[in-house]
C-alpha cells in the first residue's frame, strides 16, 4: 500500500478548537524560500482528538480517548544548516503516539542548558497506582 496522506487533525491551534486540514508536503523550514508550503505536514500534531489519513487504499481514522496526546507524522528532513539545538531527535517510524515531545533548543544552546522545563520526561509509578494508558480507536473502513 502506498501512502500519500492528507491529515485532518482536530487540535488546538492558538486558543481555539477547530478542524484543520493539511495536504501532504515536504517543506523544510528555513531551507529555501522557493518551495515553502505551510503549514508543514511532517512533524508533531498536538492534543489529538481524531485524525483521518487519506491513503491510496482507503482513509484511516484514528480517535483518541487519551487527553493531551501528540501525533508525530513522518520525520521532517534535517535542514542543511542547523544552528545549535534547533533540530531535535524524532522518534523512529512514520507514525506514533506520545504523551510528550522533546524540547527544542535554541541556536545558542542545546536543551541540556535550558533548565528544568527542557528536561526529558520522567515517569514514576508506585505499586497500586493506575497507569495512564493510551486508548486509541482505529477505523479502516472505506467511505461509502
Amino acid at each position: 500500500m502506498q501512502v500519500q496522506p492528507v491529515a485532518i487533525v482536530k487540535s488546538l491551534k492558538g486558543s481555539e478548537i477547530g478542524v484543520w486540514e493539511k495536504d501532504y508536503n515536504n517543506t523544510i523550514t528555513g531551507e529555501s524560500f522557493e518551495n515553502m508550503v505551510y503549514p508543514e505536514f511532517k512533524g508533531y500534531h498536538r492534543n489529538l482528538f481524531w485524525a483521518t489519513l487519506e491513503t491510496t487504499e482507503s482513509p484511516i481514522t484514528i480517535i483518541s480517548e487519551t487527553p493531551n496526546l501528540y501525533l508525530p507524522l513522518f520525520k521532517p528532513a534535517k535542514p542543511q544548516h542547523v544552528a545549535g539545538g534547533t533540530f531535535p531527535a524524532f522518534p523512529e517510524g512514520d507514525i506514533s503516539f506520545l504523551y510528550e515531545i522533546p524540547a527544542i533548543g535554541t541556536k545558542f544552546f542545546q536543551t541540556d542548558r535550558l533548565g528544568p522545563t527542557a528536561k526529558k520526561g520522567m515517569f514514576f509509578e508506585r505499586w497500586g497506582d493506575d497507569s495512564y494508558s493510551i486508548k486509541l480507536w482505529f477505523d479502516f473502513r472505506a467511505e461509502q
